[in-house]
């Protein structure tokens, strides 16, 4: 239960927003559907209940596939920068005279 905690601890504002709408709107539209079976016809769930909870549940699924969606292209991105800047880093070194140092390569 700690790892659940520190892992908690490090989500973002914006993370714990958006996990915590997404719990609400489930609990609603459970609610919603329990709600439905107590009121007359009883047992019988109408049309528009199940309408507003597919509603929800699509509202969840937008909310954290988004996230998803956006976390994974910004990792992509992120690789990419990083192995431009890895490639531009040895073409410099690459490009040194034999023998010479990096402060003499910077003077020149």
């Amino acid at each position: 239960m700690r790892h659940l905690k520190e892992e908690f601890d490090k989500l973002s504002f914006k993370e714990t927003l958006m996990y915590a709408l997404s719990v609400v709107s489930l609990t609603a539209g459970y609610v919603l559907l329990f709600c439905a079976l107590l009121i007359a016809p009883r047992g019988e769930i109408h049309d528009s209940v199940l309408t507003a909870f597919g509603l929800m549940l699509v509202f969840v699924g937008t909310i954290l596939g988004l996230d998803m969606k956006y976390d994974n292209k910004t990792s992509a991105f992120k690789r990419t920068v990083l192995e431009l800047l890895e490639g531009l880093g040895k073409e410099a070194k690459q490009a040194q005279p034999k023998g010479a140092t990096t402060e003499e390569s910077e003077n020149i």
